[in-house]
């Protein structure tokens, strides 16, 4: 009994050096390695799209205008460069302050694609006619907006006549009906 624990202890013994000698050691093959001149370079990262590199400039202009409700009299309108207003505030009919946001406006990425087939279609068009022509190929002249004053409170639609006319119809109060035209400098 004595030999067969001693043969049992020796074989365990063997069996964990050779385990141990082995450990690590690289395994057999059959595959060769890939040569280096043969691994192609990773593809160049995307480059970003126009839109995102050069976003819509946002400029302000001196608007006047004539109506009833909460359009402008004498004011401000932030207009990208296409025509179309994202905010606008002056003094309003009454003696009141009025400030009008615009929903509906075109995304960046939109505009510069209609911008795009307006000037491959017609590639002697003059700087000053491409915010038309854009506004055109989008079919957008309809904004919707919402005016807040001391005064007065409203919603309603803004029409977009030319580069610098501007029209609009609305309700709110205390003017049940509300309109007016604006002229943007």
């Amino acid at each position: 009994m004595k030999s067969l624990k001693c043969l049992v202890f020796v074989l365990a013994i063997f069996f964990a050096f050779n385990a141990a000698a082995f450990a690590g050691a690289p395994s057999p093959t059959t595959e060769r390695p890939i040569p280096v001149e043969r691994v192609s370079p990773p593809p160049p990262p995307p480059t970003p799209s126009k839109s995102a590199v050069e976003p819509l400039v946002i400029s302000k202009h001196f608007t006047v205008g004539l109506g009833w409700g909460g359009n402008p009299l004498i004011g401000f309108v932030e207009k990208d460069q296409y025509g179309y207003p994202r905010t606008e505030y002056g003094l309003c009919t009454g003696i009141g302050f009025a400030m009008t946001w615009f929903k509906g406006n075109p995304s960046a990425e939109e505009i510069r694609d209609a911008e795009a087939r307006v000037r491959a279609a017609n590639p002697d068009v003059a700087e000053k006619d491409i915010p038309s022509l854009v506004r055109k190929d989008l079919g957008m002249s309809t904004l919707s907006y919402v005016s807040l004053g001391l005064l007065n409170a409203e919603i309603g639609y803004e029409y977009i006549l030319s580069d610098n006319i501007r029209t609009r119809l609305g309700i709110g109060l205390p003017a049940i009906i509300s309109f007016g035209i604006n002229w943007d400098f």
